[in-house]
């Protein structure tokens, strides 16, 4: 029979959302066990840019200076290529006022290193290595009963509040009885190109002009990180190959460092779903991080929001004088408009990068008019994605002026259509108000997801 040992809190995961979450209870003195299953960083493609908000989370937690050590890169914002003979259009961190810092970029297994050798050095935070979590119980509603295998040994441990930190696929997650809508998107294949092909190293880079947007950042060095959007396909499977189809849209020295990455590197590549769990938290049992949302990367607001989710949750904790079932709820309550305004803006986004009908070519070019001709617009949008701005109507508010945008933009340069003539203004109206009722479905849909 497994031994029974008595801790106040317990964490599946050993990653960024544990880490931070293990720090986050460690300042409200609680006495917190990591449970590290161990992961092979070699092959697997994850979060390596953090937005100015979880920089910020992260210096309020005591992490920042370890973490901004070199070969850290730190960020300034995003530019956006539309794929034409234009300059690229700006999103600087620096136009939002609650950007106090920058962002920052380093690659994935650092990241996890430096957070996890800062809390093993700390006292009441144990971390137990190659272990994993195998069963919750939670028949007594005063604790969570939690086993723990490590190698053939197991234990049983009773925990005033279990934490799951483990990823998209959370095992915790469905031992706790909570269900997930989970929608396949995408594979994402990534690659290292050398830092010199980015027009500045201070930025990161999104590229239009293929059928999918192509992310691009510094990640320490000499070196920046590529990343492909190949869209799932069930009578096909992705391959590299799609990813030098997708470059035909970089620049040229770009192009010859993806051609080479690809010919000499090991692919590193991400299975891309859309999840998001039917509730938060259930009894004692609260996901955090991709164990609770995850969206598409386009926007690259995984890390930052697990670092928000933690400080949540510590708010929550401190308010509720350590009621852990209320401070579920409150947590819950307090991130829910924030997750929908994320998931909304990410499938947004995608839709316009990626649709080939008129009225998407039309928002597409809508969307570069107005952050290339607005300051205030550049502002609300960079906001929303570095996710300083949770609210649902900033981001409805922001579907509006696009599309405003983009019909006026129509109107003065008809976006061309092949074989037909130029539609008439009413025409166009039309099909612009379905597409903003979509988005607004869509959002619905979103709300219901998270609540």
């Amino acid at each position: 029979m497994a031994r029974t040992t008595d801790i106040e809190v317990v964490i599946g995961g050993g990653g960024v959302a544990g880490a931070v979450t293990a720090m986050a209870l460690h300042e409200l003195g609680y006495e917190v066990l990591v449970v590290e299953p161990g992961l092979n960083d070699d092959r697997r493609l994850a979060g390596e840019l953090l937005h100015p908000p979880g920089v910020a989370g992260l210096a309020e937690l005591g992490f920042s200076d370890l973490l901004m050590q070199e070969p850290a890169v730190a960020v300034n914002g995003f530019r956006i290529s539309s794929g034409a003979d234009e300059e690229f259009v700006s999103l600087p961190y620096e136009l939002v006022p609650a950007h106090r810092m920058p962002g920052l970029s380093l690659e994935h297994g650092l990241i996890r290193q430096r957070l996890m050798q800062t809390i093993r050095a700390l006292p009441r935070i144990t971390v137990v290595d190659k272990a994993r979590i195998v069963s919750v119980d939670q028949s007594d509603s005063s604790h969570v009963s939690v086993q723990i295998a490590d190698g053939d040994a197991l234990t049983q441990y009773r925990c005033r509040l279990l934490v799951a930190a483990d990823g998209a696929s959370s095992p915790i997650r469905k031992y706790a009885g909570i269900g997930v809508h989970s929608r396949r998107i995408a594979t994402i294949y990534g690659y290292r190109i050398p830092a010199e092909t980015l027009p500045d190293r201070d930025y990161g880079y999104v590229f239009l002009g293929s059928r999918t947007p192509i992310l691009v950042y510094p990640v320490g060095g000499n070196d920046a990180r590529i990343m492909f959007d190949v869209p799932y396909d069930a009578s096909r499977r992705a391959n590299p190959a799609d990813c030098l189809d997708l470059s035909a849209a970089l620049p040229p020295d770009m192009r010859r460092g993806v051609e080479h990455a690809v010919a000499t590197q090991n692919r590193m590549s991400a299975v891309i779903q859309e999840v998001s769990a039917e509730r938060l938290a259930n009894g004692r049992v609260v996901l955090i991080g991709d164990a609770a949302v995850t969206c598409h990367p386009l926007t690259a607001t995984g890390m930052t929001m697990c670092i928000t989710d933690a400080l949540l949750l510590r708010d929550a904790i401190a308010d509720q004088s350590g009621d852990l079932v209320r401070a579920l709820q409150l947590q819950q309550r307090r991130r829910r408009w924030r997750q929908a305004t994320r998931l909304s803006l990410a499938e947004a986004l995608r839709d316009v990068f990626c649709g080939d009908t008129p009225e998407m070519r039309v928002v597409r070019r809508g969307i570069l008019r107005y952050w290339r001709d607005s300051s205030a617009g550049r502002r609300a949008s960079m906001a929303l994605l570095s996710t300083a701005d949770g609210h649902l109507l900033a981001l409805i508010r922001e579907f509006f002026s696009v599309i405003f945008h983009g019909f006026l933009a129509d109107l003065r340069d008809p976006v061309e259509q092949a074989g037909g003539p130029r539609r008439a203004p009413h025409r166009l109206i039309g099909g612009l108000a379905r597409v903003l009722f979509r988005q607004l479905r869509q959002v619905v849909g979103k709300c219901r997801m998270v609540s």
